[in-house]
């Protein structure tokens, strides 16, 4: 039976559950969130943690890792994790194509979900609605007032300028976060966002635009910080 066939036959993502994700999202869906998050479930969480939120099995050993030695949108692509993921959203979410076709909109869905799927497997856990740039703003253990991510990074991470340059940066910040303490809907918001706006496509409020948002979180979390210990 195949992944698609077994999860018909289990199909316990009620509407409750697909409504269940974060308010405010910027460049996916509430269903793409969803798939999404159930795909990272599978991906990181043993039999026993996933039970808590799907009767569907964990991916099988050795997914995740291989995901995670791809540096390259290319050897993502080839990947049994993003091959899940892909399926999952073709089958689940995409029920039709665009109007204008084709392979130019296909070419660009893989290349941002190839990103996506590269960024997120980083993450071990989540806290439902946290944002990294509030994680990278908070301070670190043990520490006065250093944030986890400096000034001069977080400045470095929203100044990349192609996917493997984000997959490199955005899994330095994870790893300076411990690869907990973020949401995986959020965090993959933010890059879905920023290859929107890679091709052009901003959003119209500048306080709704990749640089804004995660500094908007990074420079509260340094601020409350701050005040705290004054």
């Amino acid at each position: 039976m195949s992944e698609i066939e077994q999860d018909a036959v289990s199909e316990d993502a009620s509407e409750a559950g697909k409504s269940a994700v974060e308010s405010y999202l910027y460049a996916l869906d509430n269903n793409e969130a969803f798939e999404l998050r159930l795909w990272w479930q599978r991906l990181v969480m043993d039999e026993q943690e996933l039970k808590r939120y799907t009767k569907r099995r964990p991916y099988p050993r050795g997914v995740r890792a291989a995901l995670r030695r791809c540096d390259a949108i290319e050897s993502v692509l080839l990947t049994e994790a993003f091959r899940h993921l892909w399926q999952a959203l073709e089958t689940r979410v995409w029920k039709e194509m665009p109007g204008d076709g084709s392979s130019q909109w296909r070419d660009r869905r893989l290349e941002a979900w190839a990103v996506i799927a590269a960024i997120v497997s980083e993450l071990r856990a989540e806290t439902f609605g946290a944002p990294l740039g509030k994680r990278l703003g908070e301070n670190r253990p043990n520490t006065g007032d250093t944030p986890r991510m400096s000034d001069l990074r977080f400045q470095q991470l929203l100044d990349c300028h192609t996917p493997e340059e984000l997959i490199r940066r955005f899994r330095r910040a994870l790893k300076l976060a411990d690869g907990t303490g973020v949401s995986v809907v959020r965090l993959a918001d933010m890059v879905a966002l920023w290859h929107r706006e890679q091709r052009g496509q901003y959003r119209p409020e500048a306080t709704q635009r990749f640089a804004f948002l995660m500094s908007d979180d990074y420079f509260k979390a340094r601020s409350q910080k701050m005040a705290t210990s004054d």
